[in-house]
């Protein structure tokens, strides 16, 4: 019932009736905001192990940092562009001055191409639930114009945990 339809039905009460069903109808609004705003987790299983995990490959540039480990899978190492990666002595991880972590490759073979396709599994998992769910917020609808940073998911505004979705590309700012 909208607030004009209950309005109208409530003047064919009572002064003491009209109170109650208002209050119902607050009452009820109110559980309704509190159950509305709890959203279930986006399980990321394995995927949630890395910083940065694609199918089709990751760039930087020179002044870009990244904290935490970073993946590709199925694709080959040469998809990580931009980092001057060194491969590892035990061929399973590559590194760099750019990642505080390391690099993961599905073309390194042995058990981390084992453990990138359970971790790729998982992001699809994850990006199908993200993707079913509604996104009526408007502070999670085209943040920033797609800018994120500063005032939009920056150190001044970090993001909240929610589905953020856009309808243009997504920039990562300096900030």
């Amino acid at each position: 019932i909208s607030p004009l339809e209950l309005s109208r039905l409530t003047m064919m009460f009572y002064s003491s009736t009209c109170r109650l069903v208002i209050l119902v109808s607050v009452a009820c609004n109110a559980v309704t905001s509190a159950v509305s705003t709890v959203e279930p987790v986006v399980e990321l299983g394995l995927a949630g192990e890395y910083a940065i995990l694609a199918k089709s490959g990751i760039s930087t540039m020179a002044g870009s940092y990244i904290n935490g480990d970073i993946a590709v899978s199925p694709i080959a190492s040469t998809a990580m562009t931009g980092f001057d990666l060194t491969l590892s002595s035990s061929t399973q991880f590559s590194t760099s001055e750019l990642i505080v972590g390391e690099a993961h490759a599905a073309s390194y073979g042995g058990v981390i191409a084992s453990v990138l396709t359970t971790a790729v599994g998982a992001m699809e998992t994850a990006y199908t639930d993200a993707a079913g769910r509604s996104t009526t917020d408007a502070d999670t609808l085209n943040l920033g114009g797609g800018i994120l940073g500063g005032e939009f998911g920056g150190p001044t505004k970090p993001l909240t945990p929610g589905v953020y979705t856009f309808g243009t590309d997504v920039y990562l700012n300096s900030d």
